[in-house]
């Protein structure tokens, strides 16, 4: 299997098909449901775009790192350094400047004398922040357990052990009772006197919903004081099938006080319910507590550092019955409620918060001296029988003071100029809008302006794909859905190319082979062979000794080549882009679709680039084109790859990304508005607006605030796909 090409594919792919069902760390995990959650309840898709994908690879990328998910980068480079934010290392600098920190080997010591497997463990510190460390403890290379403990007291927060107990059903569990016995032995190892305060509460089995923990037996406890239960004061501990400890957790003073807090705006958070699971995440902890019997309930929380804040709350529902009763509340009522739900939640601080969209309750946007904060959000949701089911919170704020004056910036008819001059042309083959009528299941083509070819336009949005900078009045783009940079390369030339008449045929894996022979002149008799077959496409697989990828893909019903690949030579890079692509445009007609004439150049990625979806080689991405106007089809994506090995200077891989693979009559571009007026009707349905940004346009957050202008339409037109027909001046809207 090459694991590098199914990684990059996995990533570009997920851009465009739900991610909902892929698994990740429990961290990653609870920021992607949390935004799809927002994308379903707003029918967004920002979660798909290239920087926010990233935001979520940069969560494991440390992990895939190790694995050998990513090529190896240069000297002085490593992955963390690649993708680490700004806010993480100063976290990790706050925790680093405490004077008195217990260290690792002292902190698992007393886990260590209890639960002697782990005594033969190395420990690796995996990231430190608001005064918590998160370890994992290795047996050789193998992660066994993950541990989390508190800097300052040495208090082990949470562990959980993996031992690789593999698919286990609940029947091999022990009883509860040998269950409660275990874990009473446990406590009192290794809490003493202290596991006497605790009163068995209750024994049930855990398993978290995407059943990557568990299952085990999870005896819960509860702190007893003056014959009163201590609210939220509780642990627990799991027992495998084989009656040994598989998870430990508590609740600090710290975390008490914040969910006791929280109960009066939150009923369903109610001191009844029980620790189930307990881990660090990226600046705070994730929880689940609740019950797992019919009269019990789940919630899924992450606060940040040590109960200063809430960022996520979910109300999990334990099966389908339940999920079905508790209807989503919408309208007036849902307006009501959430306003209610945050005016407790946040106090005094929520009427800075907009809704941003008037049409759809449930996503709310801050606002700084009348202005929008972008990036600075809260997304809720309540059930229609008065329940809080979801919540998540932007956490990263800045100090009032470091907020620019506007006086600072420049004014907006400077911005309307840089506008001006960045508004280009642009075919869409099948767009998501009608500009004219529907021929059968096709739209009909359109040419647009746009002031950005990687984007999609619509309408009012929390984020930004691009803006003017306010401090000096000049365009800044992003990089666009699947790693589309047109916009930022800002090179209009348009490559002559003579594609072939019909495609390259390959219906055989002999055919298969004599391709790659012919192509590579690399021969894979020696090598593991495979076939797949997917969305219409047929892979003939090689993998050669080193599990290198080396292959041909087709469409099924055809036989037409739309991929060919084989590894590169070795790891040395010395060929110059200028060299790698001249070769890719020479390879590039070879393997086109039939009919293309000219292609333009869409992205460039480097060698020695931080790249998640890099195979550490030259690869450059083109768009179709027309008479020097970029052309795509409905995706905001390219045409076509090549990938040139950085030290032979020869191509290694094609890939073909269209998904009809056909050729449509587009509209003729002598006979359009002109750009002024295209300006004009843009910006009466788009108007910029100054608004603070907490983030840039990969979505990395910024040193300060920063003032920009941004497009902004109305509300009704929120999330709307906005489109500027350039043969009638017209505005379209979907």
């Amino acid at each position: 299997m090459d694991v590098d090409k199914q990684m990059r594919e996995a990533v570009r792919s997920a851009s465009e098909e739900s991610v909902e069902e892929v698994r990740f760390t429990k961290e990653m995990e609870l920021r992607i449901r949390g935004a799809i959650a927002k994308n379903k309840h707003k029918n967004r898709n920002r979660i798909f775009v290239a920087g926010s994908l990233a935001a979520c690879l940069a969560v494991t990328a440390v992990g895939m790192h190790q694995q050998g998910w990513f090529p190896q980068l240069p000297s002085g480079k490593n992955v963390t350094n690649a993708i680490a934010t700004t806010a993480t290392k100063t976290n990790n600098k706050e925790a680093n400047q405490n004077s008195v920190m217990v260290s690792a080997e002292e902190a698992v010591l007393p886990l260590k004398k209890v639960i002697p497997a782990l005594s033969k463990m190395t420990i690796r510190v995996d990231r430190t922040s608001y005064g918590f460390s998160a370890l994992t403890l290795l047996e050789g290379d193998t992660a066994r357990a993950n541990v989390v403990y508190d800097t300052q007291t040495g208090q082990i927060e949470s562990f959980t052990i993996d031992g690789d107990r593999g698919e286990q059903k609940e029947e091999k569990l022990p009883s509860a009772k040998t269950a409660e016995k275990a874990a009473s032995a446990f406590l009192q190892a290794f809490l003493g006197e202290e596991s006497k305060t605790y009163q068995l509460v209750e024994t049930q089995i855990y398993t978290d919903e995407h059943m990557v923990k568990g299952p085990w037996m999870s005896v819960n406890y509860q702190r007893i004081e003056n014959g009163q239960p201590v609210p939220f004061d509780v642990l627990s501990v799991g027992i495998d099938e084989r009656e040994q400890v598989a998870f430990f957790g508590r609740l600090n003073k710290s975390e008490q006080a914040f969910f006791t807090k929280l109960t009066d705006a939150m009923p369903d958070l109610s001191p009844s319910l029980l620790l189930l699971d307990k881990e660090k995440n990226h600046d705070g902890m994730s929880f689940i507590l609740g019950k797992t019997n019919k009269e019990g309930h789940q919630v899924s929380l992450v606060i940040t550092g040590n109960g200063q804040a809430l960022e996520y709350y979910r109300l999990l529902s334990k099966d389908e019955k339940e999920a079905a009763s508790q209807k989503r509340a919408d309208g007036a009522k849902a307006l009501e409620q959430e306003r209610q739900f945050l005016n407790k939640l946040l106090g005094a601080d929520s009427e800075n918060y907009r809704l941003l969209d008037a049409n759809h309750p449930g996503l709310y946007l801050r606002y700084y001296n009348g202005m929008p904060v972008l990036s600075d959000e809260i997304s809720i949701e309540t059930t229609d029988s008065g329940h809080l089911e979801y919540f998540s919170k932007e956490l990263e704020s800045f100090e009032t003071s470091q907020y620019p004056d506007v006086s600072t910036a420049v004014s907006e008819e400077v911005a309307i100029k840089e506008l001006s001059e960045h508004m280009k042309l642009r075919y869409v083959q099948n767009p998501r809008i009608q500009p004219q009528s529907k021929q059968g299941d096709m739209w009909q083509p359109i040419l647009e302006y746009t002031p950005a070819v990687s984007f999609m336009q619509r309408g009012r949005e929390d984020g930004q794909e691009w803006y003017i900078d306010a401090t000096n009045g000049k365009m800044v783009y992003g990089t666009g859905d699947n790693g589309l940079a047109y916009d930022q390369l800002n090179t209009k030339e348009a490559h002559p190319i003579e594609s072939p008449k019909e495609y390259v045929k390959v219906r055989s894996k002999d055919e298969a082979k004599a391709l790659l022979q012919a192509e590579f002149g690399i021969q894979v008799d020696d090598s593991t062979y495979r076939e797949s077959n997917r969305d219409g496409r047929k892979e003939y697989v090689w993998n050669d000794k080193n599990d290198k990828y080396i292959g041909v893909e087709v469409l099924a019903e055809t036989g037409s080549v739309v991929g060919l690949g084989t590894p590169r030579s070795d790891t040395a890079v010395t060929v110059k882009r200028e060299q790698a692509e001249e070769a890719a445009l020479a390879f590039l007609p070879k393997y086109v679709d039939p009919g293309i004439k000219e292609v333009q150049l869409a992205k460039v990625i480097q060698p020695d680039e931080a790249n998640p979806v890099s195979s550490g080689e030259w690869e450059f991405r083109y768009l179709m084109s027309k008479d020097g106007i970029p052309v795509q089809d409905r995706g905001q994506k390219a045409a076509y790859s090549v990938t040139v090995d950085p030290s032979s200077g020869k191509v290694t891989k094609f890939e073909n990304y269209r998904e009809t693979h056909e050729l449509v009559e587009l509209p003729a571009s002598d006979e359009i508005v002109s750009k002024d007026k295209a300006v004009e009707a843009y910006l009466r349905v788009m108007p910029l607006k100054l608004v603070y940004l907490r983030r840039d346009v990969d979505g990395q957050k910024l040193a300060q605030p920063k003032l920009a202008y941004v497009p902004w339409s109305d509300e009704k037109l929120a999330f709307k796909y906005i489109t500027l027909d350039a043969v009638t001046g017209k505005i379209i809207t979907k």
